[in-house]
């Protein structure tokens, strides 16, 4: 049973043991259901004047035709009692689910909204400042050691100017991955940052040899960033 059907029963119970309980405070609970005593058919004859007469044969005696007279009265006073006991009770059961069902729908304040989760942006003009001034950085460290050493380096130096900007990783993400997020903020040149984080993961996790062509690819990626992120600064001094 619904909650709805649940408080419109109780309701009924309650408003037809109210008017029950009005009914029977006015007539009485035992005048509800009672027996009527019915009366004698005819009067008990008279007694004899004298005790000591005898009643002639085939006479029945005066207490015998008493009995023959008397029909039994049945007394159902009681019944119309428990009747109303009866009745007060499914008035305060009716009233008691009438009384739980206005406190479980009782009202409630609204609940106060969840918080919504939103991206911190960075703050991309710290960002960019701090990769300018690791150019350099990032440009010679592509040109030590090894191409595969090289091209893991600079990128290094690119994810250090990230971190160092205050930018936040999600728990979702690699410092490689927040990386590239940062440089598509920034509104770089889209094929330098792919190209580059490419050969960052071919530097890192492949085995095969990598040459100087890789390492004059990264270095033609991080002059297209390098002058993408100097025209970003230009209008802003």
């Amino acid at each position: 049973m619904t909650r709805g059907r649940a408080g419109a029963v109780a309701t009924l119970v309650a408003a037809a043991g109210l008017l029950v309980l009005t009914w029977a405070a006015v007539v009485g609970p035992g005048s509800l259901v009672s027996g009527t005593p019915r009366v004698f058919d005819r009067e008990p004859p008279a007694a004899t004047a004298s005790p000591t007469s005898t009643a002639p044969p085939g006479a029945v005696s005066t207490r015998e035709q008493l009995i023959e007279d008397t029909e039994t009265v049945v007394d159902l006073r009681w019944l119309g009692e428990l009747l109303g006991w009866v009745m007060v009770v499914a008035v305060l059961v009716g009233a008691g689910l009438l009384a739980r069902h206005l406190w479980r729908h009782r009202w409630h304040p609204p609940e106060p909204p969840e918080s919504a989760d939103f991206e911190v942006l960075p703050d991309l003009h710290r960002v960019a400042a701090a990769l300018a001034q690791s150019s350099a950085a990032q440009l010679e460290a592509v040109a030590e050691g090894s191409p595969r050493d090289g091209i893991q380096r600079c990128w290094l130096r690119v994810e250090e100017s990230v971190a160092e900007a205050g930018v936040r990783r999600e728990p979702w993400e690699t410092t490689a991955e927040l990386t590239v997020r940062v440089l598509r903020l920034l509104d770089l040149d889209p094929r330098a940052i792919g190209g580059l984080a490419d050969l960052y993961r071919e530097a890192r996790f492949s085995r095969h040899e990598l040459g100087e062509p890789e390492r004059t690819a990264a270095r033609s990626a991080l002059h297209r960033l390098h002058s993408d992120l100097a025209e970003l600064e230009g209008p802003r001094r």
